[in-house]
């Protein structure tokens, strides 16, 4: 196993790194954020042009194929800058679900334009409280004239106001079905929920949607094989944003302690601050290699299902130590919203909840070790 980035993810991660720095920096933010902005357009308008959504997508519809790899390389670079984009949701999640199971139409509607940034995507996952998606959705597609009638409600949508189609997964009578609803479209009533990150996100009640055939984006076929491997993609994703969040907090805490003086001293030369911040930078860098072995097995067409609980529960476990680290080691300046590290705590705590608590993760590696014990 190789855990280096080849030569091509490298430059696209390097380029993003680059961009982001240009159009989603500190200053910009905190702006947007007196603005009331809750999208960098700018930082997403250059990734598009730069060719940089599509690291992930199928060449024929201006990809690079750079795989699960190149994707979570630049989810660690927008979480290292915290830029507030859709490259999760539209082109993780959504995308690369419909380059690799969507139906012929879906594909030649979508990838392209998701490639470039000219549309938006994004996914209805998590139906409750536990974590990302549930392996049966509880959102229902009942058959209906030559399409689907959809009912059922998704918790937590991201990027709604943006997106010009929301990806629904829906159970029907013979398996998973996934969907592409029109945000405004009969039947879909939203509520804004508040979150920590302030990102827009939204509670949607789906009431007897009408869907025809051509909005089905992923059919029953391929249903069963969709889902179980967008959820994987969703874990890893969010789990190498969590690495980049963690990565730059480690950066922020070390060049503070680096300045701050107390008792005529830096603290940085305090044994017990070196002991912390040598915590969270082993924190931060177990989440990122653990992020990449396993989106690395994805890659290779490897059994991924067990590194994959391990980089989540890492992610969610070591991104929290991080982020409680990194405020206790900066003090009060930790919480001035004119310093950049308030954002990265709140990024940090929200992504822990959407990947779910350390315990269901644990939970599920012991059950996968209970049934397959080590001799």
């Amino acid at each position: 196993m190789d855990l280096d980035l080849s030569v091509d993810q490298l430059a696209a991660a390097e380029l993003a790194r680059r961009i982001l720095a240009d159009h989603a920096s500190p200053e910009l933010l905190r702006s947007m954020e007196g603005d009331g902005a809750t999208m960098a357009t700018d930082a997403w308008r250059h990734l598009g042009a730069a060719g940089l959504l599509a690291v992930a997508l199928p060449e024929e519809h201006g990809g690079a194929d750079l795989g699960m790899v190149a994707a979570c390389a630049l989810a660690e670079e927008v979480g290292a800058t915290v830029a507030p984009i859709p490259y999760v949701s539209s082109v993780v999640q959504a995308g690369m679900t419909i380059a690799a199971h969507g139906t012929d139409a879906a594909r030649t509607e979508w990838l392209d334009a998701v490639s470039s940034g000219q549309r938006i995507l994004t996914v209805a996952l998590a139906e409750d409280f536990t974590g990302i998606a549930p392996s049966e959705p509880a959102v229902r597609a009942t058959p209906h004239g030559g399409g689907w009638v959809i009912d059922g409600e998704s918790w937590f949508v991201p990027w709604l106001l943006d997106a010009d189609r929301v990806i629904v997964p829906a159970t029907t009578p013979d398996g998973p079905i996934m969907v592409a609803l029109d945000p405004q479209a009969d039947g879909v009533a939203t509520d804004p929920v508040e979150s920590i990150s302030r990102a827009r996100r939204h509670h949607c009640t789906w009431r007897t949607v009408a869907v025809n055939r051509d909005e089905v984006v992923v059919g029953v076929k391929r249903g069963p094989a969709a889902l179980r491997a967008l959820h994987a993609r969703s874990q890893l994703a969010v789990a190498a944003t969590l690495a980049g969040v963690c990565r730059e907090a480690v950066r922020l805490t070390a060049a503070h302690a680096s300045e701050r003086e107390q008792f005529g001293v830096k603290i940085g030369t305090f044994q017990a601050v070196a002991h912390q911040a040598a915590n969270a930078w082993t924190d931060a860098r177990a989440v990122a290699l653990t992020t990449r072995s396993a989106a690395w097995r994805l890659d290779a067409g490897l059994p991924a299902d067990e590194a994959i609980e391990i980089a989540a529960w890492w992610a969610a476990s070591g991104s929290e130590r991080v982020a409680h680290t990194a405020q206790h080691l900066h003090g009060g300046i930790g919480v001035d919203t004119g310093y950049p590290l308030h954002r990265y705590f709140r990024w940090a705590k929200e992504l822990q909840l959407t990947l779910g608590s350390t315990g269901h993760h644990l939970a599920a590696l012991g059950a996968r070790l209970a049934g397959d014990p080590v001799s």
